[in-house]
């Protein structure tokens, strides 16, 4: 791509994944070798749909919200992006709106603050930042055209404040604005020009890993 830089900001799916609340387990099994004799490589894979770099949608916590099939391919481009860098966003943090500074119109809040660093340790998932519900109706106000709010921490919703994390779950998804969890955002010192997701597409799936893609002209 002549006159651009493309970031990978997915982190790689491996046995070492890091999975909320600890739960769960990741399985990467090759089924056939071509060192064993077999005419190719093959794998099976097993592993929770939010594992990894993620996105939830709706029906996470609507009984009949959209699924991850049911949103076209236009809506996971998206084309004005703002980067919001909270360094200071430690253990338990429940981020706020106040926290995230001057943030203009977009169709993509990156929320950056570090945590990926403590990807390795349980801490990642023990004791992660969270967003405060409170940020919701304020954002949709003040950014009337967001589509989706990506973090670089597991999850929204940290095991210290799990209601307020369903209740931030909730209100985002309910005001039509996607999550993208555990985002590898660390290469970023600005915004890029466009944001490129793309899910596994599962039939019924309330959230899916994503590849996501940032490009920068």
């Amino acid at each position: 791509m002549n006159g651009k830089k493309v970031f990978l900001l997915s982190h790689v799916i491996s046995e070492r994944t890091p999975l909320y609340g600890g739960e769960g387990s990741v399985s990467l099994e090759r089924v056939k070798s071509i060192d064993g004799g077999d005419s190719c490589n093959t794998m099976r894979w097993s592993f929770p749909n939010h594992t990894g770099t993620h996105v939830d949608v709706p029906l996470h916590f609507m009984e009949k919200g959209l699924s991850v099939a049911d949103f076209g391919p236009e809506e996971w481009v998206f084309n004005k992006v703002s980067l919001a860098e909270i360094p200071d966003a430690g253990p338990g943090r429940m981020i706020k709106m106040e926290d995230l500074g001057d943030v203009g119109d977009c169709e993509l809040l990156l929320i950056k603050t570090g945590f990926e660093k403590n990807r390795a340790g349980k801490i990642y998932w023990q004791d992660s930042p969270g967003l405060h519900p409170g940020m919701v109706s304020r954002l949709r106000e003040k950014c009337p055209s967001m589509k989706a709010v990506g973090i670089d921490f597991i999850s929204i919703s940290n095991l210290s404040n799990r209601e307020l994390g369903r209740d931030a779950h909730r209100l985002f998804l309910e005001n039509n604005i996607l999550l993208i969890e555990d985002m590898k955002l660390c290469e970023l010192v600005k915004a890029p020009r466009r944001v490129i997701v793309a899910p596994l597409i599962a039939e019924r799936a309330d959230g899916a890993p994503c590849t996501v893609f940032g490009v920068e002209e």
